[in-house]
């Protein structure tokens, strides 16, 4: 049966002649090897080369290619292959699939129509039983959300309309400390959603907000048939919303949009495989957004770990994949999204896989001079659309061992919390809420949510990642085990507000995670300059028991760590930039270099020669010479000992004979 969290009744149980039929897509998951080994390397951060996750970690050729044949001699047909060979991806009559897998079908009916879906699960011969993990898209009546709000059309595409001023793209740039010198060049975002865009709204979008975007850096990808009817209405608006914004955050990238059918884990799956492939095939996909999703409550472990599969894959690869939080704040409607009380606690999936950034969402309080002046939680719970940044805690997957922050919340949680990271949603001007721009059908609209936070910080991380491969560094991948201990520095902690359940306070929370994102202090600490030596140390001279001083000048990202060296040996102790020796001995002559280094690399200097004379021995003056005075019968000391009393003593001699007393 159905899972009544979905909010689904049964119409009829006997389908016609017509409905039987019917064709259906659907994939059947095959389970990764060693999944538990890969999923820890994930987690500290690694990107796993490709030739690697084939030799370790994706299904054997020989379980896919047995699973395909078996389907194929069964009726279905291979609608497209998997190259990671985690789906198998076929098509077939709903009378076929009732007889290869014995599943039950039914008409049923839920918020969004009715459909003809499976009403007991399906299964496969025992020789599948241990390579076999998941079966997808058997029941259409359940598909993922986007999370959008359209709050109003306008009556012409502008930035300005009557009292309404909406947020641009270089106001977040400026809020999010985005470095005018990032653009995200180099860098393509992946986009998945059931909607396809056209260039004339994106040209318009771009020039409206002057962006240096342009409309020839999108390309959409159709998956399968593409986006239905349906899923194009209701969706396009939202897919509007993903190009425009995550293009405009990160102007000099490429975006990539996934159309798929619907938004049913089979098509996700479907977008996730063609992503991997299109990486094999050169594209530089380094970021994935996904603003959609549902209450975890409502779906089933088997389709969520089949997803973590593909997610866990994407993040091997080196892309960092982020999902929006949802918009029913802590208590989403299992079905509808909504926010209410009396709903159960619950956290959104994707976001809540330890494999996705999930990305909450803010509201941006801009002063009279439209500078962003902080933020809280962004929370429209009384309203006549109940909604909020979602958060909670999973059901289902454990807290990853890189989620924390030092504080207590993280430290007294097993489960994986949501959400990690957080961007704009809404914004209020001198009391007044704004909103983003979007162009969808040639007209703008208003939008709010947490589908807007999620392609933000998908350019955000762009940039991110542009900054990292200027200096020879590899894309983020999944960016959790390297952003949470950044969470002091790399942060705007959101400390005001609520979602309902959860309240935000000083470090993490399940409102707005670690805060929005400090782009200029990440990039200082994910993507480092090396050292370069500005300054060179001069060769200098000194004598026996004087002193000398060599000095490097060095500018890097970070702290910068010293080292010095006498005849390539290095000198304990001396590890300033100005290496100073007090008592100059002939063992301290010879050939200098210092070593500067920092989190992306190292640099030594020239070398400086020192050389070390010996002392000077001062002759005795001649008795009573020089006009000698007082008491000892001693002569006045010469000139000559007094400019060297003086140099010793670090004085300037000025030339002048001064007189014995």
């Amino acid at each position: 049966m159905p899972d009544p969290n979905r909010g689904v009744r049964i119409v009829r149980r006997q389908l016609d002649s017509d409905e039987l039929a019917a064709p259906m897509s659907f994939s059947v998951t095959l389970r990764m090897r060693n999944l538990a080994e890969l999923q820890a390397r994930v987690a500290r951060g690694e990107v796993i080369p490709r030739d690697e996750m084939e030799a370790k970690y994706l299904p054997s050729a020989s379980d896919y290619q047995a699973l395909s044949d078996w389907l194929a001699g069964q009726g279905f047909t291979l609608e497209k292959a998997d190259p990671s060979r985690l789906h198998v991806f076929v098509r077939g009559a709903v009378a076929q699939i009732q007889d290869a897998f014995g599943a039950s079908f039914a008409r049923v009916a839920n918020e969004n129509g009715e459909f003809t879906s499976a009403v007991t699960a399906p299964s496969l011969p025992a020789e599948f039983s241990g390579a076999v993990l998941a079966f997808s898209g058997l029941q259409p009546h359940f598909q993922r959300r986007r999370h959008s709000r359209e709050i109003s059309d306008l009556q012409s595409v502008s930035t300005s309309q009557g009292n309404v001023t909406v947020v641009a793209p270089s106001d977040l740039r400026a809020a999010y400390q985005a470095p005018s010198g990032l653009t995200g060049s180099g860098q393509t975002i992946a986009i998945i959603m059931a909607a396809t865009v056209t260039s004339s709204d994106l040209t318009s979008f771009y020039t409206t907000v002057g962006s240096g975007q342009v409309a020839s850096n999108v390309t959409t990808v159709t998956i399968g048939s593409g986006p239905s009817n349906s899923s194009q209405s209701t969706n396009a608006s939202e897919a509007a919303l993903d190009v425009e914004w995550s293009g405009a955050m990160a102007p000099g990238a490429k975006v990539r949009l996934y159309a798929i059918s619907s938004l049913s884990d089979s098509g996700i799956e479907a977008a996730a495989s063609q992503i991997l492939a299109d990486i094999n095939a050169g594209n530089n996909i380094t970021v994935c957004s996904m603003s959609f999703g549902g209450a975890e409550v409502a779906d089933s472990a088997g389709s969520l770990l089949a997803l973590d599969q593909s997610f866990v894959a994407l993040s091997a690869a080196g892309v960092t994949c982020l999902a929006s939080s949802d918009d029913g704040g802590s208590n989403p409607n299992a079905r509808t999204g909504a926010y209410a009380s009396s709903n159960a606690l619950s956290a959104s999936t994707p976001a809540d896989d330890p494999n996705v950034m999930g990305v909450g969402g803010t509201t941006v309080q801009f002063n009279s001079s439209g500078v962003a002046a902080g933020e809280v939680v962004w929370n429209d719970i009384n309203t006549s659309k109940p909604a909020a940044s979602g958060g909670g805690l999973s059901q289902l997957f454990q807290k990853p061992s890189w989620q924390s922050d030092g504080g207590s919340l993280l430290a007294s949680q097993s489960a994986r919390c949501v959400p990690d990271i957080s961007a704009m949603s809404t914004a209020s001007a001198n009391g007044t809420g704004v909103f983003a721009l979007v162009v969808q059908g040639g007209k703008g609209l208003l939008i709010g949510g947490t589908s807007l936070s999620s392609p933000v910080d998908a350019g955000i991380f762009a940039l991110i990642n542009q900054a990292r491969a200027n200096v020879g560094a590899k894309p983020l991948g999944n960016p959790g085990p390297s952003i949470y201990p950044l969470h002091a520095s790399g942060f705007n902690d959101v400390t005001s507000g609520n979602n309902g359940a959860y309240t935000a306070g000083a470090g993490y929370d399940l409102c707005t995670g670690l805060g929005t994102l400090n782009t200029a202090a990440l990039v200082s600490a994910l993507a480092p300059s090396p050292p370069t030596i500005t300054g060179q140390p001069q060769s200098t001279s000194a004598t026996a028991g004087g002193t000398f001083s060599l000095t490097v000048s060095a500018t890097g990202s970070g702290t910068l760590a010293y080292q010095w060296f006498l005849n390539g040996a290095a000198l304990a102790g001396q590890t300033s930039p100005t290496y100073f020796n007090g008592n100059a001995q002939a063992a301290d002559a010879g050939s200098y270099t210092v070593t500067v280094s920092n989190a992306a690399g190292s640099v030594t200097s020239s070398a400086a020669t020192v050389t070390v004379g010996a002392a000077t021995t001062a002759a005795a003056a001649p008795a009573g010479g020089g006009g000698g005075g007082g008491g000892g019968g001693g002569g006045a000391p010469s000139l000559w000992l007094y400019a060297a009393l003086a140099a010793l003593a670090g004085l300037r001699w000025r030339g002048r004979l001064i007189a014995a007393s």
